[in-house]
């Protein structure tokens, strides 16, 4: 008897005193981001012409953190133990439409409060499972205007094909949907304040 709860000890210990793998860490791969390195942070103001705009922080679902999501369908959501990204889904839309809007020609970021406002909220930034294997970015997108009328009220998505079954592949296709899909919100965005 005493010999089984000796076992029963030492598997127990082996369990709590084993050697968990490490966290490995990924960034999209997106040309956005890339250039948001350089570009002056948020609290620089746009000099210039244009229609002045007001980026709040962009904001994201309590589900996407550090550790990259995975679904495999509406319903079925998960988390990797040790796969994680290096910063916050929310923190990258936030610099890539940073970075795209300084860019954008008829565009000009600023502080004023009489400025539009753009309010974006990341839904998605997932790596799908099936039925295909895809990198999926969802933002909800808020545009009002200095009198507070609503000039943009929709979820903007973007997919991009993961190449094959190795973590970097995901960060590579999650890169690809930011950047398309911030670069349709930019679009809309500009053509929302030059048409009211």
């Amino acid at each position: 008897m005493r010999a089984g709860w000796i076992a029963v000890a030492l598997l127990a210990t082996g369990c709590l005193y084993r050697d968990a793998p490490e966290p490995r860490f990924f960034r999209p791969e997106s040309a956005l981001l890339e250039g948001s390195d350089r570009a002056p942070s948020a609290a620089a103001p746009s000099t210039g012409p244009g229609v002045a705009l007001r980026l709040r922080p962009v904001r994201g679902t309590p589900l996407l953190r550090e550790r990259i999501v995975w679904r495999t369908s509406s319903v079925e959501y998960g988390l990797y133990d040790q796969r994680r990204w290096s910063d916050l889904p929310a923190s990258y839309i936030e610099r890539a439409l940073e970075t795209a809007l300084r860019a954008t020609p008829g565009v000009r970021l600023t502080d004023e409060t009489v400025a539009a406002v753009l309010r974006v909220e990341v839904v998605a930034f997932d790596e799908v499972l099936a039925p295909a294997r895809v990198a999926a970015v969802s933002l909800v997108v808020k545009l009002s205007d200095g009198e507070r009328l609503r000039l943009i009220d929709r979820t903007f998505s973007a997919e991009a094909q993961i190449g094959n079954e190795a973590p970097a592949a995901t960060a590579v296709a999650m890169g690809k949907a930011l950047d398309e899909v911030v670069g349709a919100v930019v679009v809309a965005v500009r053509e929302a304040l030059q048409g009211r």
